[in-house]
């Protein structure tokens, strides 16, 4: 048995510009980091050449199938192309789950994607470097699978840590970002994170997004080179130490990301995020593509009563977190550590 687990992800600035409609023309930065909440892989071999997979998180059950037959089917999707994609030609039980639900807007579809990548090529003995997981998993999920994403998830969740990526035509660079044990310790004190609801998907958000690109069109062009800017702003303000700064700017960056789409932000969240402000936050943002999912909010901690309070009475709770410096991993190998299947 194999239990992989893969962290989710934070991204605070720069979000958009990892589509490649983007970056392909404009490059692309991001800052992002990881979290101590998981995607989750258990696989089990098969004495059979079967595939079956479980996705509690959707109560989705794919039901022992021959290798060759597999079907994609929603809920079980990731599993079943990855495993096609892969040409992992032995018998398996998978069971994929995570600790953000749905819609979290924490990056948890792509968290899973590279949990998986890892997983099976360490069954196939292959040694694979996080650029090459992180790539293999934007891969399927954006040719095979046709969703309409950037790449900063696949990356952000396979280095872990806290990054500052830079997305060119050419390639992709990550440059980990040293915080020193007292500044992480305040930044992660004044963080403080909030679960909105299920955002409704995503896709039609991320599209509208895409098509206005391909367009060309000037409001979010200019919107998307805005926070491109932002997030080497942002950058600076961490190795300047300046958090007050940061969070300052997590304000900005909201302000230019609901001018992408429509769908970014609604009334309810309008309404909470002013609410967040008056109650002592001094910037914050959604974490995904918008229309829900988690809030992330900058409040000092001598605030921060006033501000949970207050987020209590509007029906959102707080989410315990913190930064997580690592990518993927592996709990346990049991059976395969000294057999000779791959």
């Amino acid at each position: 048995m194999i239990v992989g687990i893969t962290p989710v992800r934070i991204s605070f600035a720069g979000g958009g510009t990892d589509l490649p409609e983007f970056y392909n023309d404009f490059e692309g930065n991001v800052l992002t980091t990881t979290i101590d909440q998981f995607t989750y892989v258990i696989f089990q071999h098969r004495n059979d050449t079967s595939f079956q997979s479980f996705s509690p998180d959707f109560q989705k059950h794919y039901k022992a199938t021959e290798l060759k037959q597999i079907e994609i089917e929603d809920g079980t999707e990731i599993a079943s192309s990855i495993i096609k994609f892969l040409d992992y030609n032995y018998g398996s039980n998978i069971t994929v789950c995570s600790d953000a639900p749905p819609g979290s807007g924490l990056g948890s579809s792509s968290s899973l994607a590279v949990n998986l990548v890892n997983v099976i090529t360490k069954l196939q003995k292959k040694n694979w470097q996080s650029s090459e997981i992180a790539e293999t998993a934007f891969k399927i999920e954006r040719e095979i699978l046709h969703w309409p994403m950037g790449k900063q998830d696949e990356y952000a969740t396979a280095f872990g840590g806290f990054n500052f990526i830079k997305f060119t035509s050419e390639k992709t660079t990550v440059s980990p970002i040293s915080l020193s044990n007292s500044l992480k310790t305040e930044l992660q004190k004044n963080l403080v994170l909030f679960f909105v609801g299920k955002t409704r998907e995503s896709s039609p958000i991320l599209s509208n997004q895409i098509e206005r690109i391909k367009q060309k069109n000037q409001n979010i062009l200019k919107s998307l080179q805005y926070v491109k800017d932002l997030s080497l702003e942002m950058c600076d303000s961490i190795k300047k130490s300046d958090i007050t700064k940061f969070g300052e700017l997590l304000h900005k960056g909201w302000e230019a990301k609901k001018q992408f789409s429509d769908g970014v932000s609604n009334q309810k969240i309008d309404d909470i995020y002013n609410s967040a402000l008056k109650s002592g936050a001094l910037g914050g943002k959604l974490t995904g593509a918008g229309g829900g999912g988690h809030m992330l909010l900058y409040c000092e901690s001598s605030k921060q009563p006033s501000l949970i309070k207050k987020m209590n009475s509007l029906g959102l709770q707080k989410v315990n977190s913190t930064f997580y410096d690592d990518g993927p991993k592996i709990l346990n190998l049991y059976d395969f550590a000294t057999s000779d299947k791959t």
